[in-house]
């Protein structure tokens, strides 16, 4: 009978917390500031962004199952299958981040595009030898189920305040309003230093996570010393997993909530800038509103799916989503949104971006949870445990729905012909106009096909009951499951 590892303690759990600051920056610069800085700062075409972007990020898909195959068949007793990979990943992941956002003056625009996919797939190359091994290190440092929770949910605390600090750090000290321009956003000296700070933030939570978690390598070490299987079989036994009904209805809801999401946050800025025309404070205000409903959220979505089927509660969760972001829309294409800028209207969008983002969390939370259902259903259809193919596979999913998010938000902004660097008493109505009518049309859109996805799954609470008792009475074997 297997020992299970010693309970961590309260430094081993922050020591490792602190190791998403560098995940934190790379995210939070990617959403929400990328495209407004490379399409409307400096003035990319939409589709050159676009393009760099996609390229990049399903090279970046690609690798993640790779690392974690590599990772997982890691065999190194002085550093295990984690800390190496992330030790020597830290610091050119933070200087590849910190470089994209620093381009050299003067570039022709063939040069800048060149700049931003090289530094852009760099990036995110380089930060996967990073995030694969830090994420898979939370189940290698306990066995113990519950400290498991603490781990994770310490680790939760730490990845919202470290989002938060970025949008503190930018707003307020990098990208303030100043005297002479309408909008802070459009500062293009502050972005540079700004993500060079947030590289080096990065960096120093990973050493301390390093620091902290070094006590725990042995924890990492797999229970034998014989040579894994080949990084090129994760592919195959990816394809495996969407043979299954039930893994393809998830996933295509879960990869339209993730499509929705990406476009919004990649909207975000031009949205503020040009619609409600927000001051950087008021920003930094709509922009907390995500961290203060993530807690309210998961509460919500749990008491919810006790009480209905966790498909009907994903269903009423992402209906939630999609209508609570295209609220303020209709209301102003109706002409019945208070005066742009105000507090009144700052209140009004931060409270239907509340209920939109508690929206979301909830259905991504039942969605990870469906997930685990379904991964029952493999180990009975399979005769062996394979979640860490299934959430591998989401995650492959999960980055190409974030490049298609992208490419809508790109393509609204080709719509709505925005001039670069435009001031916000330069955009007319026409352009507002259209870009809040777009807005409606990808929010009540995609909203329903992911609506649609989640309708197709069939797990039910009965079925998975029954699968339980099958697990607990008979061994799995080998062939397809009896119809339930």
């Amino acid at each position: 009978m297997d020992v299970a590892q010693p309970d961590t303690n309260l430094r081993q759990r922050t020591a490792y917390g602190s190791g998403h600051a560098l995940i934190s920056a790379k995210n939070m610069l990617f959403h929400f500031f990328f495209l407004f800085y490379f399409a409307n700062v400096l003035g990319l075409p939409e589709w050159q962004v676009t393009v760099a972007t996609v390229i990049a990020i399903v090279i970046d898909a690609v690798t993640d199952p790779v690392m974690g195959q590599i990772s997982d068949n890691t065999r190194s007793r002085r550093w295990g299958r984690r800390h190496g990979w992330m030790l020597a990943s830290t610091v050119p992941a933070a200087g590849a981040l910190a470089l994209l956002f620093n381009p050299p003056p003067g570039m022709s625009e063939g040069a800048l595009f060149l700049w931003m996919a090289v530094g852009m797939i760099a990036t995110r190359v380089l930060i996967t030898g990073y995030t694969v091994p830090y994420f898979a290190l939370a189940a290698d440092i306990s066995q113990n189920y519950d400290e498991r929770t603490k781990v994770v949910g310490l680790r939760t605390i730490f990845e919202n305040v470290f989002n938060l600090s970025v949008f503190i750090l930018g707003f307020i000290v990098f990208l303030p309003d100043r005297p002479g321009l309408e909008d802070g956003m459009l500062h293009e000296p502050g972005y540079g230093p700004f993500a060079l700070t947030m590289g080096v933030i990065g960096i120093i939570g990973a050493l301390l996570m390093h620091a902290g978690t070094r006590d725990k390598i042995s924890a990492t070490q797999p229970r034998n010393w014989n040579t894994g299987e080949p990084w090129h079989r994760a592919f195959r036994e990816i394809g495996a997993a969407f043979r299954l009904s039930e893994f393809r209805t998830l996933t295509l809801g879960f990869c339209l909530l993730v499509t929705l999401y990406s476009a919004i946050s990649q909207l975000t800025l031009f949205v503020g800038v040009y619609i409600w025309e927000f001051d950087q404070n008021q920003k930094l205000v709509a922009s907390l509103v995500p961290f203060v409903v993530i807690v309210p959220a998961a509460v919500f979505a749990g008491w919810l799916s006790r009480r209905a089927e966790k498909r009907t509660a994903a269903l009423w969760l992402t209906a939630l989503f999609g209508i609570s972001f295209t609220v303020p829309f209709v209301l102003y294409l109706l002409g019945l949104t208070p005066p742009t800028g105000s507090a009144a209207l700052l209140l009004l969008v931060s409270v239907a971006s509340g209920f939109g983002y508690a929206g979301m969390v909830g259905s991504l939370i039942l969605s990870y949870s469906m997930m685990a259902d379904v991964s029952d259903l493999v180990t009975l259809e399979h005769g062996r445990k394979r979640e860490g193919l299934l959430f591998a596979a989401f995650t492959f999913s999960n980055k190409l729905a974030f490049a298609v998010g992208l490419i809508v938000a790109a393509f609204g902004l080709w719509l709505i012909d925005l001039p670069v660097g435009a001031l916000p008493s330069e955009i007319g109505s026409a352009t507002t106009d259209t870009l809040a009518l777009y807005s409606i049309v990808v929010n009540l859109g995609l909203m329903t096909v992911a609506w649609w996805g989640y309708f197709r799954y069939s797990m039910t609470r009965e079925r998975q009951e029954l699968l339980q008792q099958q697990l607990r009475e008979a061994r799995p074997v080998e062939g397809p499951v009896a119809e339930l």
